[in-house]
This record gives C-alpha cells, sequence and structure tokens, in this order.
C-alpha cells in the first residue's frame, strides 16, 4: 500500500484550539454520496468548512481497501489535526465493508464457540480486524456490542449481542477490546447502558427500558464495568428511556446517566460517543441540532451526525450559539475536545504498507471461528447428510443460494426448490412437496423479518412452512437458523434445529460443512430460548 504523501500532524491540546476548532473535536460526521472512491464534496466540507475532528463510514462512503485508504488519505491532508475515522465493524451481520475485508461470523457466534480464554478467538478476531481497519486508515471501531441480549424479540441487537448472560458479554466483550485496542485501534463499547431488553428500535422510535435498578445494575451494567477497568477508550451511548435512572430523557441526553452514573459512579474516564443524533429517537423528539447541545451538557464528548448536510450545518450552529449564550459552557466543550485529543495520542495513526484482509492466516482464523460456532441445538439424525443423498434447500431468505452453491460445491446432488409466492404475502402452499418428499433431506433456511431489508419475510408465512414440512417429512427435515437463533419459538415442533448466529459467507460456508459431516458441530446455544408451553 503506499504510503500518504502528507506529513502526520501532531496533536494539540484543547486550549490551543480556537473556540471554533474545539468545538469541531466534538463532532463525528458521515458524508453522503454515490461514489465511494473519493471524497466528495460533501467530505470535503466537513473537514475545510466545519472542521471536525472525526468522521464515520458507513457502506456508501466505502470502495475497495485501497480506494477508500485514498479517500482517507485526502481527508486527512486538508484537516489541521488528525482525523478518527470511525466504522461498524462488528463482525457478523454489522460489518460496513462486507467481504472486503474479513467479516467474522459475529458476537453471538464468538460465545457459542465456549471459548472465553483471554487470547482465544474473541481476542484474536479482534487483534485481526484492529490490522485490516487500521491499514485503511481507520482508527476506531465501534465496536463490541456489551448489550446482554435478555429480550428474544429484541429488533436490533439479538446476535450482535455474545448472548444473554452478563458473565459472558463482559468476559468475551473485553478480550475483543483488548485485541482492538493493543493492536492500535480505538474500540468503542455500545451501547450504555444497555440496547438488550428493548422491543423497539431506536432508529425508528423512542424505547423504554423499565428495569428497576437492582436490575440494570444486575444484568446491563456489568460488561460496561469490565469495560473500563480493561481500558476501554470509548463508550457509545443509547437513545432509550431508562425511568429508573432518568425518568424523561433517553440516556444519550441525561447528566443523571452520562456524568452522574458513566463518569461518576463508574469512573469512565474515556470518550462518550454518541450514537447517530438523526436517528428517529432523537430527531423526531428534541430535533438533531437541539439533541447536540444536549448531549454535550449531559456529559458527552463526540456527538455523531451521519447522514445530512444542512443538519450537519445546523448542528455546529446550533452548539456554537448554545456556548455563546452561556447555555453550553465552553469550560465543557474544551473538555469534551480534550477527551477526543487525549484518545488521538494514544492511538496515533499508523501506516501500514501491507494489505491484511489478503493475509491466509486471517481467512484460516475466520473459518476456524465459524466452524466451531455451528450449533446443532436438536438433533434427530438428519446431521451429517449421508454420502449421495439427495438434498433441497428451500427458503424465503436468498442465503438459500449461497448454501447450495457450497453443497455443490462439496459434492452433494443438490437443488433450490422454490416456495409458492416466495416474496409475496401470504403463506399458501408449499410447492414442490413431491420432490421433497422424494428427496433424502431438505433443508429449510429461516431468518427474522429485517424489516430494513428489501423482502422483509413473513414470520407467520415461514412458521406455517416450517410446521407444514415438519409434518411431511419427519426426520428428514433440517431447519437452520441463518440469524437468530430464537426462530424456533414459531415453531417448536422441529426435530433437527441448526443455528449459524448469521450468514455471511464464512458462516454458511461453515454450516454446509457441517451438513455433509466434514466437522462434528460442538457450538453451544449462548442464549436461553423460550418456548411455547
Amino acid at each position: 500500500m503506499p504510503q500518504p504523501d502528507y506529513p502526520a500532524p501532531c496533536v494539540p491540546g484543547a486550549d490551543a484550539l480556537s473556540l471554533d476548532a474545539a468545538i469541531g473535536q466534538t463532532l463525528c460526521f458521515g458524508w453522503s454520496g454515490e461514489d465511494a472512491d473519493t471524497a466528495n464534496e460533501h467530505a470535503r466540507l466537513l473537514v475545510e468548512e466545519m472542521q471536525v475532528g472525526s468522521v464515520v463510514l458507513l457502506a456508501r462512503n466505502v470502495g475497495t481497501p485501497l480506494a477508500t485508504r485514498a479517500t482517507l488519505d485526502t481527508l486527512q491532508s486538508l484537516a489541521s489535526v488528525p482525523l478518527l475515522v470511525a466504522i461498524d465493524h462488528e463482525g457478523g451481520m454489522v460489518c460496513r465493508f462486507g467481504q472486503d475485508l474479513h467479516t467474522f461470523p459475529g458476537n453471538m457466534a464468538l460465545a457459542a464457540t465456549g471459548d472465553a480464554s483471554a487470547s482465544g478467538w474473541a481476542y484474536r478476531q479482534g487483534a485481526a480486524q484492529a490490522r485490516e481497519l487500521s491499514a485503511i486508515g481507520i482508527g476506531c471501531n465501534l465496536a463490541p456490542c456489551l448489550d446482554v441480549n435478555s429480550n428474544p424479540d429484541n429488533p436490533i441487537i439479538g446476535v450482535r449481542s455474545f448472548g444473554d448472560n452478563a458473565a459472558t458479554v463482559s468476559t468475551l466483550g473485553c478480550h475483543v477490546i483488548s485485541g482492538l485496542q493493543e493492536c492500535g485501534v480505538v474500540a468503542c463499547a455500545k451501547h450504555f447502558p444497555g440496547h438488550g431488553d428493548t422491543s423497539i428500535d431506536s432508529h425508528l422510535g423512542l424505547p423504554r427500558v423499565d428495569g428497576s435498578w437492582s436490575h440494570i445494575e444486575a444484568v446491563e451494567l456489568p460488561p460496561f464495568r469490565a469495560a473500563i477497568a480493561a481500558g476501554v477508550a470509548a463508550i457509545m451511548t443509547t437513545h432509550i428511556v431508562f425511568p429508573a435512572l432518568d425518568p424523561t430523557r433517553p440516556a444519550t441526553l441525561s447528566p443523571d446517566i452520562l456524568t452522574g452514573l458513566l463518569r461518576e459512579r463508574l469512573g469512565f474516564g474515556g470518550v462518550v460517543v454518541t450514537d447517530c443524533l438523526e436517528m428517529a429517537a432523537i430527531s423526531e423528539s428534541v430535533g438533531t441540532p437541539a439533541g447536540a447541545v444536549a448531549a454535550l451538557q449531559a456529559g458527552a464528548d463526540l456527538v455523531m451526525v451521519c447522514h445530512t448536510l444542512e443538519t450537519q450545518r445546523e448542528t455546529v450552529r446550533a452548539i456554537r450559539h448554545a456556548v455563546d449564550a452561556g447555555v453550553l459552557s465552553e469550560s465543557r466543550v474544551r473538555d469534551a475536545a480534550c477527551r477526543v485529543l487525549a484518545a488521538k495520542r494514544r492511538f496515533p495513526l499508523t501506516t501500514e504498507a501491507s494489505e491484511p484482509w489478503l493475509d491466509p492466516a486471517h481467512d484460516a482464523l475466520e473459518a476456524a471461528i465459524a466452524r466451531a460456532s455451528i450449533t446443532l441445538a436438536r438433533d434427530k439424525g438428519a446431521v451429517p447428510i449421508p454420502v449421495n443423498a439427495t438434498v433441497c434447500v428451500a427458503s424465503l431468505h436468498p442465503a438459500a443460494d449461497d448454501l447450495l452453491a457450497e453443497m455443490r460445491g462439496l459434492g452433494v446432488h443438490c437443488r433450490r426448490v422454490a416456495l409458492q409466492d416466495e416474496h409475496a404475502g401470504g403463506f399458501g402452499e408449499v410447492t414442490n412437496l413431491s420432490d421433497m418428499m422424494s428427496a433424502d433431506r431438505t433443508v429449510l433456511l429461516t431468518a427474522p423479518r429485517e424489516p430494513w431489508s428489501d423482502r422483509p419475510i413473513d414470520q407467520d408465512r415461514q412458521a406455517a412452512i416450517a410446521r407444514t414440512l415438519q409434518t411431511a417429512l419427519g426426520d428428514r427435515l433440517i431447519v437452520v437458523a441463518v440469524r437468530e437463533p430464537y426462530d424456533i419459538r414459531r415453531f417448536p415442533e422441529i426435530g433437527t434445529y441448526v443455528c449459524t448466529y448469521g450468514y455471511r459467507h464464512c458462516s454458511i460456508a461453515a454450516l454446509a460443512q457441517a451438513l455433509v459431516g466434514a466437522f462434528k458441530p460442538t457450538g453451544r446455544l449462548p442464549v436461553a430460548i423460550p418456548l411455547p408451553t
């Protein structure tokens, strides 16, 4: 990889900055645009006009690793203070680069491996992620999720969590943090004080967690206490109301939570980052600009606004106006800027000529974690599939095509079976049932609704298909949950049930190998699944 042709600027102290420059250090903004291979006009305005100290990359902003590095080099050359570049690269289902970097199977898959050792899979995954990100010029991974997924109906966390046990989340989260930070990348634990017990997505509304203080202290806070003790550099807030902590304000805007609890009670001295303030929980209540002011007043250090140029300009103006009017103290702004600058000094930008995303050792690590995570949660003898068996693959989810290709690559006589009106409403009858009746095995992949997708899955229809096939095929049916292990709650009569915790290629490849007996699945469920009685 070519070296940048600009000198790396030093990181000044907050007192050396003008007020506008200090405000800039409290801003983490993203940019819009369809061309991911250049620093477009929006991106340049963030650095040159608004003097932002940090930028966040979303999927629309990333091209190939080398093209993205060139874009970031351009932006860094425009900045008077080094930019902190952040990205969501949790592993599993949330990876902005997709397959251009190693996605790894994700947090719940890591927990399913049963490896909680300090130098085990979680640490090694964090270290590999850090190597790949830093070589591109990305200095902050907005990960790991330390949410304890205690609510099976959680629409946004799920497999992004290590599980429903606070001790497991604490242990594995700290191992990922160590892997990231020992390899030079800021880890940002999220979503404080916990997003695991919600049934509303804060992107779409304002959730509440009505648990008592004792419940929050016992379930939600232990992973964050552990992360603070482990030296995590940053913690991200969540836009959720916790009445036991603050009866009216979401955590992001609450001095009681950010200052009283996180700073004073838990002793966190690092960077407090807000989740995006354009999410509906903030933008449709107090509004993004006012939310940024309130977050800084509450104790946040870095306010994130990911999308809209004019909203970002209004946010900068709102912060400056609040300082000028005495509503937000200049000392609070400089204190926030000081923490951001301290993180930049602790994790300075590095330049690496190699391309670690091409490292075969990372390929092997990703595949090994995926294999170790595959969980045979219920077994009626359908796995492994016999040699020379005929196999049908069916699903309302496109991951079936990936599985079909992988199984064919392993020499399995395998075909995709369509389901009637596969992308339409209503569940009707299963077509080609005779084909499945004549096959030795049928593999049905299930997935949650995923409202952000183009074709959200009809959960009633999916469950009806599973029950129909179980009745017709009995022990020749294998149901695979390719994301949330909770799917079986809708069809508890299923006899053979496999969990992958994600449908990234590494997980589907491992699934195919497990189904044909290339290895015996040893994964274990990291969550309890409440089944109807």
